[in-house]
């Protein structure tokens, strides 16, 4: 059934793909989270950026995030919850004076072939603006990990090529690299990306940096060329971003601000989050001593060793997107 599903994907990729057409981008309103690029996604955050990266990482998780705009912290809330390749998402907007709106997410991800993922996602909208009410999205992946420092992503948005106020809108592209050094303590990434249509020139780039200079505190940040449009506010764009993340055992807490491309704060998020796989923690676990008697053959077996995700030690593991 799996296999069904990740043909269907492929085709409508390549659907998508064989359509040009001259159109506006649609103008989205979502709840701020850490950037991530498509080559590096990891955790539940990859539902957003890249559903593919879900079957990298199938542990137990449930994240909750709030985004914020002024120093009272009123804003908009998110819930994401996943296991095993499949998650699911739902966004309360309407902060700010802005119509009242809420946006559920279905996402699956699947390894269709050793180190290669495959990933889908279905976004509607139940909003009090008319303009996007009903809207509906699709989004498809592709990543391949040929190593555990290298990682290739593709991107299709909005494949369907949702209209809004009448005009039917472009499908946006990203080409994702990204590297893990340094056994996971720096991880780098970058995104090109352009709309239907749209010559190469004419695209823009992301990057994102991480880095984990003590087990289990992460500083992060990223950097667009041109600031990626966002929210549907005519001039706000996402420019550049920084935060910070602490793994707490089998918790996370992280803070994180977007910036304008005037330099401005732009806006905040605050997001916490439970696994049940244990990561590279800031806690010091407890040490104990058994004594063991072995007998017979004994046969050492190595998990597998993904991006972002370097040898295992027990109860502990490395990830930082």
């Amino acid at each position: 059934m799996r296999r069904f599903i990740a043909c269907l994907v492929l085709l409508g990729i390549l659907a998508v793909t064989a359509v040009v057409i001259s159109a506006a981008t649609y103008p989205d309103r979502r709840v701020l989270l850490p950037y991530q690029s498509v080559a590096t996604a990891g955790d539940l955050w990859a539902l957003r950026y890249n559903p593919a990266a879900l079957a990298a990482d199938d542990d137990w998780q449930l994240y909750l995030a709030h985004t914020y705009s002024d120093s009272d912290l009123a804003g908009n809330d998110l819930i994401y919850v996943g296991a095993r390749g499949f998650a699911f998402g739902v966004e309360w907007l309407g902060s700010g004076g802005e119509p009242d709106a809420r946006h559920h997410t279905l996402a699956w991800g699947e390894e269709i072939k050793d180190r290669i993922y495959l990933g889908t996602s279905y976004r509607w909208i139940k909003s009090d603006d008319q303009r996007e009410d009903k809207a509906h999205f699709w989004m498809h992946t592709l990543m391949v990990r040929p190593s555990e420092r290298l990682s290739l992503g593709v991107r299709v948005e909005n494949s369907n090529h949702m209209p809004f106020a009448g005009e039917r809108t472009e499908a946006i592209y990203t080409y994702s690299a990204g590297l893990n050094i340094m056994n996971g303590r720096v991880v780098l990434g970058a995104d090109f990306y352009q709309a239907t249509g749209q010559q190469l020139g004419d695209g823009a780039y992301h990057l994102t940096a991480a880095l984990e200079p003590i087990d289990g505190l992460i500083l992060f940040g990223d950097y667009g060329d041109k600031g990626r449009r966002l929210y549907g506010e005519p001039g706000q764009t996402h420019k550049f971003g920084m935060g910070v993340r602490l793994n707490l055992a089998e918790m996370m807490l992280s803070s994180y601000n977007a910036f304008n491309r005037d330099g401005k704060f732009f806006r905040g998020n605050l997001a916490t989050g439970s696994f049940r796989e244990q990561r590279r923690t800031i806690i010091r676990p407890r040490s104990e001593v058994a004594d063991l008697s072995l007998s017979g053959r004994l046969v050492e077996k190595q998990p597998p060793r993904f991006f972002l995700r370097p040898d295992l030690v027990p109860n502990t593991k490395s990830l930082l997107f």
